[in-house]
């Protein structure tokens, strides 16, 4: 009987240790939405059998009677995105006779008519709610796979005119804002993804905070759901229905120093389901920030599969 309890302590020990390594700190909150009381403003659970153009592009724009184009270090395809038992696939493959030359072309779509375009020309696009989308994510060397949300002008106030811009400094016109993104295959341990939230556009004032390597248990093998409440004060990430990292309006800790940016962004936004190839870092390599895609198998194909995408207001 001591025995028994010696190993049954020993179990419980170790996976109380495996939940504080997985939600990477002391204490983790639990999902605390009640969706049921909030309204659901897009839902698309896959079960057609073929992508719903009323609710989804193609990704950003190709060239004139092409259904490819470069992006990074790869290429985007429409032909990359199917539907399949349930579930939305966004295929990267090898081609060696591609439409675009040789090279990894990608699916993935958005709820945009073409990026960069009008609010009136979006499929969807919200100010605050929670997003959420459950998915398994492939093992990939030097790409991701992704779920964000993007503001429908691109940054064009800080492309324009940034030193005068009064929207310098803070994400209120507008952030990136990275769900997840599944990028480090590369790594000795590869089963965590990263957040992120990018603003003051992608020129010289860009600025960004992220939170690396939450652990996700069986990231390769199983089906996680990924969230975003998203209010005026506050974003909040959640994994598998536990909050895995908070941002507020006023401002965030990077690098141990305290930085009194508002960054959630105030206007509708967008979203992008993605998987990407690294841009190489220098002329005649093709290893990034994520890893090398030449050590991938090039007669292998790498699916990431989404059951559904949900969001509520």
């Amino acid at each position: 009987m001591r025995i028994r309890k010696f190993f049954a302590a020993i179990i419980a020990a170790v996976t109380f240790i495996s939940a504080l390594a997985f939600f990477g700190c002391k204490k983790s909150e639990p999902f605390d939405l009640d969706l049921d009381s909030m309204e659901l403003t897009f839902e698309d659970n896959f079960d057609g059998d073929s992508l719903d153009e009323s609710k989804w592009n193609y990704g950003f724009a190709v060239g004139e009677g092409k259904k490819s184009s470069p992006r990074k270090g790869g290429f985007w395809a429409q032909d990359g995105v199917f539907v399949e038992n349930g579930n939305l696939i966004l295929r990267t493959q090898w081609r060696e006779k591609g439409e675009n030359g040789a090279g990894w072309y990608s699916g993935t779509v958005m709820t945009c008519e073409e990026a960069g375009e009008s609010l009136d020309e979006q499929l969807f696009s919200q100010r605050y709610g929670y997003f959420e989308i459950r998915c398994k994510t492939p093992f990939f060397y030097g790409g991701w796979c992704a779920f964000w949300l993007m503001p429908f002008d691109h940054f064009a106030d800080e492309h324009n005119d940034q030193q005068s811009s009064k929207h310098l400094n803070t994400g209120i016109d507008g952030t990136e804002i990275d769900i997840f993104e599944s990028a480090f295959s590369f790594q000795r341990n590869s089963n965590v993804v990263n957040h992120a939230v990018h603003y003051d556009g992608y020129m010289d004032y860009l600025k960004s905070v992220g939170k690396l390597n939450v652990k996700v248990p069986r990231l390769y093998e199983e089906y996680h759901t990924y969230g975003l409440e998203w209010t005026e004060e506050y974003y909040k990430f959640y994994i598998d229905g536990v909050m895995t990292w908070k941002i507020t309006s006023d401002g965030y800790v990077k690098n141990g120093k305290k930085t009194k940016h508002n960054i959630v962004s105030q206007v509708k936004e967008y979203m992008i389901l993605s998987f990407e190839v690294v841009s190489p870092e220098k002329e005649g390599s093709t290893k990034g920030w994520c890893g090398d895609p030449s050590d991938n198998d090039k007669n292998k194909v790498y699916d990431f599969a989404i059951d559904y995408v949900r969001v509520y207001a």
